[in-house]
Parts: structure tokens; C-alpha cells; sequence
């Protein structure tokens, strides 16, 4: 018995966009999908909506949204309901747009991939987070307020150079590593579908072992995808409150 086994990890590329003037088509389309997608649940569920007795639908929202209502009061306080709409709009436009993964074939190029796995796109999420956090810090704090934050915490004033320092890399942090969080997760993801995939050249003599696995761990995976999907909208969402929090606080 002679026994084959080929893997093509090594030519498994990360992050293959399909490209036309610098543009990645792909991502571009998959994301407008998921936009469409999030909209569309939206209208439809102001068309069900009612005041008597819920559909589940609108169930299901109200359950999430009194959920995150809970969360932001526990937080922030009263004042941060502003914060609701953000949370809940970006947790469920990045769990449409995480659940595109399921769609995934492991391909190089998905004909619909999983746009949350673009770094273009999780950095564009972080900063439509950071940017209003240091708006609402400003809000909350005033401006000179919101200076001294950076220049005299944690050290004494005399080492405002040192605070600005670390301060400024922490704010820098922020943004990165909250876009880098979700993309690598995703990406992981996707490399894991390829590798999946790349088992069906595996073969024991005349016998597709490669193809059996394939067949077996695929929706294994998938399932667990969905399950990580999830979780990464959540943390986001969670981490876009907290940062609110920290922003719209006065303790140091």
C-alpha cells in the first residue's frame, strides 16, 4: 500500500482580494451584502412591530436591546443611552457579516467571503467606535478637561511627557487592537476552511481519506465558526461600551 499525502498549506495566500483600481471587489460586495441584509431586518421588523402581543422577531429585539440597555445603564449610567443604537447596530451588522464564513467553501477567493476578515473593513468599524468615544469624552469632560485626562494621569503633573506618552499609546492601542481582535479571528477562520479543504488531495492508495474528512470536519467547523462569529460581534459591542464608559468618566 502506498500511502500519498499532499497538503497545499503553503499555497494558501492570506488575504487574495479579488482587485480593479485598487479596490477589493470582494470585500466591497460582501460588505454591501451584509449592510442590505441588516436593513432589511431592520424594515421588516418596523413593518411587524406592535404594541399588543410581539412576534418573535421582535421579540428576539427587544430581548437584545433591553439586554444592552442593561448593560450601558450597569456602565455608564443614564446618560449613556446615546450609546445603545451604536452597540446594537454594530453587534448585529458584524454578526451577519461573521456569519458569511458559513457560506464559505475555502476557496481562495469566496464568490461571498467574510467581510469582517479585511483588515480594511474591522479598522473602519474601530474607528467609527474611537471617534465618537473621544467626542464624548470632549462632551462630557470640556476640552480642558479632557486635556489634563492625558497630561496628568497616571504620574504626577511634573511628568506630563510620560503621561502623554503612555496615554497616547494606549489611545493608539485601542483602535488596533480592537480591529485586529476581529479580523484575526476571522481570517483564522477562513485559513481554516482552506486548510479543510486542502485534505482532499489526501489519499491512502486508491482510498480519498482527504475527502471523508473533508466531507466530516467541515460542518464541524462551520458550526464552530458560528459560535465564534458571535462571540466576536459580542465583545465588540461590549468593548465599544466600556470605551464609552472610560471616555464619559471623570474617576481616573
Amino acid at each position: 500500500m502506498i500511502a500519498s499525502v499532499h497538503f497545499l498549506a503553503t499555497n494558501i495566500e492570506v488575504g487574495t482580494h479579488v482587485q480593479r483600481d485598487g479596490l477589493d471587489l470582494d470585500t466591497i460586495w460582501s460588505t454591501v451584502a451584509a449592510m442590505v441584509i441588516v436593513m432589511a431586518m431592520g424594515l421588516t421588523l418596523r413593518a411587524r412591530a406592535t404594541s399588543g402581543v410581539p412576534g418573535k422577531l421582535q421579540l428576539v429585539w427587544e430581548w437584545g436591546v433591553e439586554a444592552v440597555q442593561k448593560q450601558v445603564e450597569g456602565t455608564i449610567g443614564p446618560r449613556g443611552a446615546a450609546v445603545v443604537p451604536l452597540a446594537v447596530a454594530l453587534f448585529v451588522f458584524i454578526l451577519v457579516a461573521n456569519w458569511f464564513s458559513v457560506l464559505g467553501i475555502g476557496s481562495e477567493i469566496e464568490w461571498i467571503g467574510t467581510p469582517t476578515s479585511d483588515i480594511n473593513v474591522t479598522l473602519a468599524l474601530a474607528l467609527i467606535v474611537i471617534i465618537p468615544v473621544h467626542i464624548a469624552s470632549i462632551r462630557s469632560r470640556g476640552f480642558v478637561g479632557y486635556i489634563k485626562h492625558y497630561v496628568g494621569q497616571p504620574f504626577p503633573k511634573a511628568l506630563f511627557l510620560v503621561n502623554i506618552f503612555i496615554n497616547g499609546v494606549e489611545e493608539i492601542a485601542k483602535p488596533l487592537t480592537l480591529a485586529l481582535r476581529l479580523f484575526g479571528n476571522l481570517l483564522s477562520g477562513g485559513l481554516m476552511l482552506a486548510l479543510i479543504a486542502a485534505l482532499g488531495v489526501w489519499s491512502i492508495s486508491h482510498v480519498p481519506i482527504g475527502d471523508i474528512a473533508t466531507v466530516i470536519l467541515n460542518p464541524v467547523w462551520k458550526v464552530f465558526d458560528l459560535a465564534i462569529g458571535a462571540i466576536q460581534a459580542f465583545i465588540f459591542s461590549l468593548l465599544t461600551i466600556l470605551y464609552f464608559d472610560t471616555a464619559m468618566s471623570d474617576a481616573h
